[in-house]
């Protein structure tokens, strides 16, 4: 396991798949260590609303060719108002996931300048994915304001 070499405080979950739980200020010296040594493939950024606890778990994914693993990188941050700092300058691709983060559940990525819309093209409400959406309200408000069409 080389990411427990690197990082002996990983938890190894099970063969080939580690996890790394750090505060946000240490995930990006944590991933360029990473893609340093050997971790080249960066493989997707997830976000969990963990509601009652107030706070949203972003999780970057990582893959080594090489060694074949899998090391996620796991930190929580506040759910109203605080930021994390753009990765896109280690792994382009991390614009588009921080994009639709941002999109999805209001999550600011400090640096990332394409952070305006993306997927939800005039969209006045609250960010859909986080827990407190009301999707029933807003069914309710949208749909239901659309006329019948009855066929003849």
């Amino acid at each position: 396991m080389k990411a427990k070499e690197l990082f002996p405080d990983a938890q190894e979950l099970r063969s080939g798949r580690i996890r790394i739980e750090t505060t946000k200020d240490k995930v990006g010296m944590i991933i360029k260590k990473l893609k340093d040594n050997g971790y080249s493939h960066f493989v997707l950024l997830s976000c969990v609303d963990w509601i009652k606890e107030g706070k949203f778990e972003l999780v970057y994914h990582m893959w080594s060719y090489e060694y074949r693993e899998h090391v996620m990188i796991s930190t929580k941050i506040n759910r109203d108002g605080e930021s994390m700092l753009s990765l896109r300058a280690l792994f382009p691709q991390i614009e588009t996931y921080e994009r639709e983060i941002h999109e999805m559940f209001g999550v600011n990525f400090v640096g990332n300048p394409r952070l305006g819309e993306f997927i939800l093209e005039g969209w006045p409400h609250m960010p859909p994915m986080r827990k407190d959406f009301d999707t029933e309200k807003f069914v309710k408000d949208f749909y239901y304001k659309i006329p019948e069409v009855k066929e003849e």
